[in-house]
């Protein structure tokens, strides 16, 4: 397929980032500027759990598709690292020398700074360098789970897993936090994913299939025993919802039942209002208003997708489509321009005078964005791809027949514009 077709059919998954990262930013950049304008939207619309979980429900479903397209695991992990850690690592260098650290993390550099380079700091319990890291550290969960399944012949159950998932969130709620903190958490995290990638990406068939069982088990240790206090009520809702946008890609290519899909969806849905009304009862808050707005999240994130899936064969806005492209810099990037700007804007700015200040600034922030992009991203993407050479042989290549059928009929997702969690960030991302 055509650079440019290619770029065209996955327009729809850039808008849908774009829809993502605007509602993430809109939902930090409110602490400081149109604060009435927050407290009245926040009633009814949790703009930032909106914007992470459809990050996630992309990436759930992009993920698979760049996996088997590659056609092996090493060059997907290639792909993802030179995807994500160049301004993953720009952004955290930038304000670890520009913003103060936090002090848990001042007191632990060494440790801090493996669990970071793990890309799983959310669960090693330290500090995050800028808080909208933890969203990459659930991402970087979901793909080690997707790889090992791939590894193991397991990938195409992923409507049974999203449901699964969905059970074990509202059996478990809430997720004893930090159960297996301590200081050697980050360095036994780095000694197990190490080894579990090296035996993924080896060519003997046993290392393999260790490594995979290895990456799942640390993944689900994870998950269940170390979650950030903060997560302890959707910490399983989040690779549920992502295994939801793998099992809605099956669907798509006929890989499984359009009906377990839309089981897996409706499973996932419903776990997520369950402990979202049960978080809401621990604080005392489950009023009218927040039951109706987490219905009105739910729904903006499922509508979003869904709209976004119906028209995937349509043009998008380029505006849209172009934000979604820059959309990882944006997510990564916009908390510590805020913390740096969002003070003097708040003090300075009131009234009217708030729509030309925010005009301006988030003009500046995109282009900051957008050079992030030009200089950061896409020179990491371009030294990824000198590793992908598709004509030589890899660990765990299928034969060319059964991965046209897998992946859709030669579908080829564009690598540069898969995002993390989005969210980051997330992505997401």
């Amino acid at each position: 397929m055509p650079a440019a077709a290619a770029h065209q059919r996955m327009a729809w998954l850039d808008a849908l980032r774009a829809v993502a990262a605007l509602l993430v930013v809109y939902a930090h950049f409110t602490h400081f500027l149109f604060r009435d304008v927050r407290a009245f939207t926040s009633s009814w619309l949790n703009a930032g759990v909106a914007g992470v979980m459809l990050f996630f429900l992309v990436s759930g479903y992009i993920i698979p598709a760049s996996l088997e397209r590659h056609g092996d695991l090493r060059r997907f992990w290639v792909a993802r690292a030179a995807r994500l850690f160049p301004l993953y690592l720009a952004v955290g260098v930038a304000v670890v020398l520009v913003l103060p650290v936090a002090p848990y993390l001042k007191e632990h550099p060494a440790a801090g700074t493996i669990a970071h380079l793990t890309m799983l700091p959310q669960f090693s319990g330290y500090d995050l360098v800028t808080p909208v890291m933890w969203t990459l550290s659930f991402e970087m969960a979901f793909y080690l789970l997707v790889a090992g399944l791939f590894a193991l012949g397991a990938h195409r159950a992923s409507a049974p897993i999203a449901v699964v998932l969905a059970v074990a969130a509202v059996a478990t709620v809430p997720l004893p936090p930090r159960q297996l903190f301590s200081p050697m958490l980050p360095l036994a995290i780095a000694a197990v994913l190490i080894a579990g990638l090296a035996g993924l990406l080896s060519k003997r068939r046993a290392a393999v299939v260790a490594g995979a069982l290895a990456l799942i088990a640390l993944v689900l240790a994870l998950l269940f025993a170390s979650q950030d206090p903060s997560h302890v009520w959707d910490g399983l809702l989040i690779p549920a919802v992502m295994f939801t946008g793998t099992a809605i890609y099956r669907a798509e290519k006929g890989q499984i039942r359009k009906r377990h899909a839309a089981v897996a969806a409706a499973a996932v849905s419903v776990a997520c209002l369950i402990n979202w009304f049960a978080e809401l009862r621990s604080l005392n808050a489950l009023t009218p208003v927040y039951m109706t707005r987490a219905v009105i999240t739910l729904v903006i994130i499922g509508g979003s997708f869904a709209i976004g899936f119906a028209c995937r064969h349509r043009r998008v806005p380029r505006s849209l489509a172009w934000v979604g492209v820059i959309s990882y810099s944006l997510y990564l990037i916009h908390v510590p321009v805020f913390v740096l700007a969002g003070p003097w804007l708040r003090d300075h700015f009131h009234g009217a005078a708030q729509i030309p200040a925010a005009t301006v600034f988030l003009a500046a922030l995109l282009g900051l964005s957008w050079l992030a992009y030009r200089y950061i991203e896409l020179p990491g993407q371009r030294l990824g791809k000198r590793y992908d050479r598709p004509g030589e042989p890899g660990p765990l290549r299928r034969p060319d027949h059964a991965m046209a059928g897998q992946a859709g009929g030669g579908v080829r997702p564009d690598e540069r514009r898969v995002a993390v969690g989005n969210g980051g960030q997330k992505r997401v991302g």
